[in-house]
C-alpha cells in the first residue's frame, strides 16, 4: 500500500512538471478545437474526431517536450546558431505532426470509418497547408508558454528566496536590536550582588539574583521577533527595575501605571526595556537626591500609548536632553540599544503606523511609544 502511494505521488509529481502539464493542457485543448471544427464543417459527429486523436495527441506532447528540451540545451549556444536550429526543429516537428495527422486519418477512414473517406483520402493542398500552419502555431504557442512558465517559476523562486532572506534578516535584526543588553548593566548588577554578599546581606543578594534570573529568562529565551502581551512586557520591566532598585536603594522610586484594558495588548518583545535602561542610566545616575522612573500604558482610540519618563533633581549645569539624541535630534555616539534602534524596530513591525516621541520635561526626560492597539 505504501509502495502504491509512493508510485502515485511520483506520477502526480511527473504530471505536474513544468513542461509536461502545460504541454498536455495545450494539446488537449487543441484537439478539442479540432473536433469542434470537424463537427461544424460536417466532417464527423461531435466527439468522434477526439476519440481517434490520442496517437496524434501523444506525438504532439512528445515532440513539444523534445523541443523544450532542445531549447534548454541550446541556451549556452550563440544566438546566431541557437535560433536557426530551433526554428528548423520547430518546422520539422510541425511537418512530422502534419503528415502523421494526414496518414492516421487515412488509416482510420480506410479501416474503421468508411464515411470519412470522402475527405480523408483526398489529397487537398489547402487542407495540408491549414494543418501545417495549425501545428506550427501549436508548437510555437506551447514553447512560448513553457518559456513563460519557467520564467515565472524562476521569478517566484527568486522572490521566495528574497522574501525568505528578508524575513531572516528581519528576524536577525530584531534579535540583535532586542538582545543587545547594556554590558554596564550586567557589570553593575553582578558587582552589586558581590557587594551584598561581601557585606553579609545575603537575603538581598538572593532577591537580586532571583530578579536577574527572571529578567534574563524573559530576555534570552523568548522569541525576539514575536509580539507579547503588554502584561508580560511589564513583568520584564518590573524585574529589571527591581534589580536597579536593589542597586540604588532609597534613591530610586518606581511607578508603574497601566490601564486595566491594555494588559492583553500585543507589543514587540522588550520594546520598553531600552527606554527604562536610558531613564536609569542617564537620569538616576545624574540625580542629586531621589529620582523617580515612571512607566505608563493606556489606550487612546485605536492606539496604545506607552510612556517612560524620569524625574530627577540634576546637578547644576547638567543638560536636560536625551541620552542618545540632543534636543535637535542629532545623534550622539553611544553603545547598547539607542532610540534609533527602537524606531527601527517599530518601522520594521508597523511601518508608519507607529512612532517614538522623545523630549525633555521640566524635571527629566520623557519617551512615548505610540503603536496600533492589537489585542
Amino acid at each position: 500500500m505504501s509502495g502504491g502511494g509512493t508510485m502515485l505521488d511520483r506520477l502526480r509529481a511527473g504530471f505536474s512538471h513544468t513542461a509536461l502539464m502545460p504541454a498536455v493542457v495545450i494539446w488537449g485543448f487543441g484537439y478539442v478545437l479540432v473536433d469542434l471544427f470537424a463537427f461544424l464543417s460536417g466532417h464527423s459527429a461531435p466527439g468522434l474526431t477526439f476519440v481517434f486523436s490520442p496517437p496524434m495527441f501523444a506525438l504532439g506532447v512528445g515532440l513539444t517536450l523534445a523541443l523544450d528540451r532542445l531549447r534548454l540545451e541550446m541556451l549556452a549556444r550563440p544566438p546566431g546558431l541557437r535560433w536557426p536550429l530551433l526554428v528548423a526543429a520547430i518546422l520539422a516537428a510541425a511537418a512530422v505532426q502534419s503528415f502523421f495527422d494526414l496518414y492516421w486519418m487515412r488509416w482510420v477512414a480506410t479501416v474503421i470509418l468508411p464515411e470519412w473517406q470522402a475527405w480523408a483520402l483526398v489529397f487537398d493542398p489547402q487542407r495540408l497547408a491549414t494543418i501545417g500552419i495549425m501545428y506550427l502555431w501549436t508548437f510555437c504557442l506551447a514553447l512560448t508558454l513553457l518559456w513563460a512558465t519557467r520564467v515565472s517559476g524562476a521569478a517566484e523562486v527568486t522572490a521566495a528566496r528574497a522574501a525568505s532572506a528578508e524575513a531572516a534578516a528581519a528576524r536577525a535584526e530584531a534579535a540583535v536590536l532586542r538582545l543587545q543588553l547594556n554590558p554596564h548593566f550586567m557589570f553593575n548588577t553582578l558587582n552589586s550582588i558581590s557587594s551584598l554578599v561581601l557585606s553579609n546581606r545575603k537575603a538581598e543578594a538572593d532577591r537580586m539574583i532571583d530578579r536577574l534570573c527572571e529578567f534574563l529568562r524573559g530576555s534570552l529565551y523568548s522569541d525576539p521577533t514575536a509580539d507579547v502581551p503588554l502584561a508580560q512586557e511589564i513583568d520584564s520591566i518590573d524585574a529589571y527595575l527591581g534589580i536597579e532598585a536593589a542597586r540604588f536603594g532609597d534613591d530610586l522610586d518606581i511607578d508603574i501605571d497601566t490601564a486595566p484594558d491594555v494588559s492583553e495588548a500585543q507589543v514587540p518583545n522588550f520594546i520598553l526595556q531600552p527606554l527604562v535602561e536610558n531613564a536609569i542610566k542617564h537620569g538616576v545616575s545624574l540625580a542629586r537626591g531621589r529620582a523617580t522612573v515612571r512607566v505608563t500604558a493606556l489606550r487612546e482610540a485605536d492606539m496604545l500609548v506607552l510612556g517612560v519618563c524620569n524625574s530627577v533633581a540634576r546637578r547644576d549645569g547638567d543638560p536636560v536632553a536625551a541620552p542618545e539624541e540632543g534636543q535637535e535630534g542629532h545623534a550622539r555616539p553611544r553603545t547598547g540599544i539607542g532610540l534609533a534602534n527602537i524606531r527601527q524596530r517599530l518601522a520594521n513591525r508597523y511601518g508608519s503606523a507607529a512612532r517614538l516621541e522623545t523630549g525633555p520635561t521640566d524635571e527629566g526626560f520623557r519617551a512615548v511609544i505610540r503603536l496600533p492597539f492589537v489585542a
